[in-house]
């Protein structure tokens, strides 16, 4: 058989199969042709699918100057049959600049149609050469300088080992550019995405001991906060695409109404528990105090006593039950007033309402008792007993909260609840002054109310029916939202009290370290550090504290994170959610309660008392006599510099330098006697390597500590044998004005930081 002719049939196969073996190039030559989203015309397109600039070994030449990179054909890619790419279907190929790939052309010898059937793989676990000469066809990186570069598993002691790159010197490397890829865009920003990272951080109550959490405040807290964060998201439906595209509701009424009912039932299981303990109290007293009257009448007086005894015990049981029957009652009742009006949960607010609740169910109880102790009380003045006694029990429900103050066991752990992303959370302070005035105050006011009702039953199911939450909002007790900001720094544990400091936010939102502004005292162990971001803007970060006699000296940063802002960008939010982005106009209305945040270019109906904040921050309130239409304006279209809250004195300048090195992974492999430390920027730092046996990094002497770091600098090691190192700077905060002077730093080196806790 004549498998080609001499005259060209052009067709693929019958002229040929001609095999290739290339290398991608710069990726600056063709990743503006990589297919992007669907256009409306052909002239509009980006570029046809998945193409390369591929320079191919023995038809291509070799100097790049002679036969330029993008004079190069395009070379498609060819896909397995388990790709599939039509139905609705996408296949991306993960080629990078650099790769080695074969392939064979589908024009026979010209070779200006070739098409990429896969990538050929180099055992290269040693550092990549990155400073190459201007030769093609030498391994370069795929990966920008910094990147990770994740390595298939090989025999070491580190687990999980990753390489960080060598220094790069982009006048000596063909990997002069780096393009952001579709890939990483989408998963920062798409709603699935977006929608995961809430989910991750919704609180999960950790159960406790009663003897560790006489009252489950931290549980009710949480509770609270998850379904009024939810019930924001689902609002937020109505008026955000993303939150739209990345929520499946069909009823979004229905769906809340689920979300607090839930809460509700949750939320009356906690408190149930502590009013039977109530409960539990109150009956005990009423019988001890009932058993003491017997030996007060004689004898022949004893049955008519013991039968009035046991109705008052029949009548006080009935009136427990319908207070726990109406307790979910009164419990959906306060949420439904808050829903509205809460944008934070803050601790301050669950201490209110809890007062208020049980100020209610002690109120109602202690009605209770003294309708069921009259008739005895009257019986035994006819009867010519002392009857005094039984004063002590009126009123002692509304005492009985006492129980709660009992001594907390030594051993009991001080973590709440947990979330992925934000680890562990530390027990809700109780406020027992707080609770008692707040409950003593309404069960007054229930005590009062009683009389309006023909008998106890109606008085219990109308007073819990149409319970009045009102009080919760009367102190300055701020249930409204924040404005997004830098995160605040907490110390946890430790034995010790009294550090703080002020997270160092950098421009790029890493964040960089703690200024310790209070040293505290008494700590016999480092304490737990915990980054509070308000609206959960950030994540990642993580660190350990240093202590020195007993007192919090520094902070050793083991991840700087992401995503955290260095200062206030006006979007607003709470309960680490943020609930308005920094271009949306919010409205609080006259009555106290907050209508969905607005997008720009809606129309409002506004009436006075209204209280708008604009975007960029700027609050006004709307006065005269009639209601009135504003439109949302854009972001830039207002005061960028709004008056931007902050719980501190404002912000104050700092200067960081190199004090220390964090060594994360000691690699393996490296020669320290000329190994070279690369810090990118460098400003003026330089390291020296101290290894052991094995080549792995045991220490690093800081010869110079730099100064003026705005971002994390780079850190790598030049190696011709070692790999896997890696480390994170340690830094020394000098304050501008204190322990550097203003007149020494130079434009750009000082970073602002936001003052939370008062500096020094």
């Amino acid at each position: 058989m004549i498998e080609q002719g001499l005259v060209k049939q052009h067709f693929l196969g019958r002229d040929g199969f001609i095999w290739w073996i290339g290398q991608i190039v710069d990726e600056t030559q063709w990743a503006g042709n990589l297919g992007g989203a669907p256009t409306e015309t052909t002239e509009k397109q980006k570029g046809f699918g998945f193409r390369y600039k591929v320079r191919i070994m023995g038809y291509h030449t070799a100097s790049p100057t002679d036969l330029k990179d993008e004079e190069l054909p395009w070379a498609s890619v060819m896909f397995p049959v388990t790709a599939g790419v039509s139905g609705g279907g996408i296949s991306t190929p993960n080629l990078h600049q650099g790769d080695f790939v074969q392939g064979y052309f589908m024009d026979g010898e010209d070779a200006q149609q070739p098409v990429i059937m896969g990538v050929i793989g180099y055992n290269q676990y040693t550092a990549v050469m990155k400073n190459i000469p201007d030769t093609p066809f030498l391994p370069f990186s795929g990966y920008a300088p910094g990147d990770e570069i994740p390595r298939p598993a090989i025999p070491t002691t580190q687990e999980e080992a990753t390489a960080v790159a060598e220094d790069v010197d982009v006048n000596k490397t063909t990997n002069k550019n780096v393009l952001p890829t579709n890939v990483s865009e989408v998963t920062r920003k798409d709603g699935a995405s977006l929608e995961q990272k809430k989910n991750e951080a919704k609180k999960e109550t950790i159960a406790k001991d009663s003897k560790c959490e006489p009252v489950p405040m931290g549980p009710i807290q949480t509770e609270i906060q998850n379904a009024i964060a939810e019930t924001r998201r689902l609002q937020k439906i109505k008026t955000d695409w993303m939150t739209k595209a990345s929520t499946k509701v069909d009823d979004i009424e229905a769906e809340m109404a689920k979300v607090m009912d839930n809460a509700t039932k949750s939320v009356s299981g906690h408190v149930k528990t502590i009013t039977l303990g109530i409960q539990e109290n109150a009956l005990k007293k009423v019988n001890d105090t009932l058993s003491d009257q017997f030996n007060e009448v004689f004898p022949t007086e004893l049955p008519a006593l013991k039968k009035e005894v046991e109705t008052a015990n029949d009548e006080l049981a009935c009136a427990f039950r319908n207070i726990m029957k109406n307790l979910t009652g009164m419990v959906g009742s306060f949420l439904n007033q808050i829903i509205d009006r809460f944008i934070n949960t803050p601790m301050c607010a669950i201490n209110n309402f809890i007062g208020s609740l049980f100020g209610k169910i002690t109120g109602l109880i202690d009605s209770a008792i003294s309708s069921v102790m009259a008739p005895i009380k009257a019986l035994l003045s006819g009867m010519g007993a002392a009857s005094s006694a039984l004063d002590d029990v009126l009123g002692f429900a509304t005492n009985a909260l006492s129980f709660l103050s009992c001594d907390e066991d030594p051993n009991c752990s001080d973590v709440k609840d947990w979330n992925p992303t934000d680890g562990p959370q530390i027990n809700a302070t109780l406020d027992l002054q707080s609770i008692f005035g707040k409950a003593k105050a309404a069960s007054d006011l229930v005590k009062d109310s009683i009389s309006g009702f023909a008998n106890l039953g109606d008085a219990i199911s109308g007073i819990a029916k149409n319970a009045d939450f009102s009080d919760v909002f009367e102190d300055s007790c701020n249930v409204g939202p924040v404005f997004c900001g830098p995160p605040t720094v907490e110390f946890i544990g430790g034995g010790g009290s009294g550090a703080s400091g002020n997270a160092i936010i950098s421009v790029v939102g890493t964040l960089l370290g703690v200024d310790i502004i209070t040293p505290g005292g008494d700590y016999i162990g480092p304490p737990r550090l915990k980054f509070n971001d308000t609206c959960n803007k950030g994540q990642g970060a993580h660190g350990k504290v240093k202590i020195e006699d007993g007192k919090v000296v520094g902070v050793i940063m083991d991840d700087t994170g992401t995503g955290y802002l260095p200062v206030p960008d006006g979007s607003q939010g709470g309960d680490g959610n943020t609930w308005a982005d920094k271009d949306e106009t919010t409205v609080k209305r006259d009555d106290g309660t907050y209508d969905t945040p607005y997008k720009p270019g809606t129309v409002i109906t506004v009436c006075p008392g209204d209280q708008v904040t604009y975007p960029g921050g700027n609050t006004v309130t709307i006065v005269g006599e009639d209601c009135e239409d504003i439109t949302s304006p854009p972001l830039e279209d207002v005061n960028k510099g709004g008056p931007f809250p902050t719980t501190g004195s404002g912000d104050y300048p700092v200067v960081l330098e190199i004090e220390d090195v964090n060594i994360l992974d000691p690699g393996f492999g490296y020669d320290c006697s000329k190994d070279k430390v690369i810090i990118e920027p460098s400003n003026g730092a330089e390291f020296k390597l101290k290894c052991d046996a094995l080549g792995s990094i045991i220490g690093v002497d800081v010869v110079n500590g730099g100064i003026g770091f705005n971002e994390d600098p780079k850190i790598y090691i030049q190696s011709d044998s070692g790999y896997n190192a890696k480390m994170i700077p340690v830094f020394k905060v000098n304050r501008v004005g204190e322990d550097i002077a203003p007149e020494l730093v130079s434009a750009g080196a000082a970073i602002q930081v936001i003052d939370c806790v008062g500096k020094v």
